[in-house]
């Protein structure tokens, strides 16, 4: 007597009905697990570094730190700047020898240089900040202690 197998061909298979519900449901839950996992990521807002022992520290990746146009950290025309850590960033012409004073709210360190491509004369600022700088800041760098 000839066995039975459940061996089904490619083509029987596209032809088996699944309510449109189901599958609709299925694949906007698939999109969403997609479009979380790319978004986090793509943001790359922590990073694990190894630590002495045999669990992992996260870190920042990038930080936010505030520019002001006049010194001591007056009212008047003043500017976040966002950087990723590491990266060498351009205040962009507005800004351009134009920081005046500056510190950061976190504890981020913030490398401010005289040129656009991070050479040059620099200081490091952190949440005490700078009140008196001269106009020569050009770009700066993200650093964590």
């Amino acid at each position: 007597m000839p066995q039975q197998t459940h061996a089904y061909s490619a083509h029987r298979l596209l032809h088996i009905r699944v309510p449109a519900r189901t599958a609709k449901r299925s694949l906007l839950s698939a999109i969403g697990t997609a479009v979380i996992m790319v978004s986090a990521l793509a943001t790359g807002s922590a990073q694990a570094s190894p630590s002495p022992s045999s669990s992992y520290a996260v870190r920042p990746t990038a930080a936010l730190w505030h520019g002001y146009w006049l010194t001591n950290f007056r009212t008047g025309p003043n500017n976040w700047f966002y950087g990723d850590t590491g990266v060498c960033t351009y205040v962009g012409s507005t800004w351009n020898d134009n920081i005046h004073s500056a510190r950061t709210e976190s504890i981020a360190r913030v490398e401010l240089w005289e040129h656009a491509n991070c050479t040059g004369t620099s200081i490091t600022i952190d949440d005490s900040g700078y009140g008196v700088i001269g106009s020569w800041v050009s770009a700066y760098r993200v650093t964590y202690p």
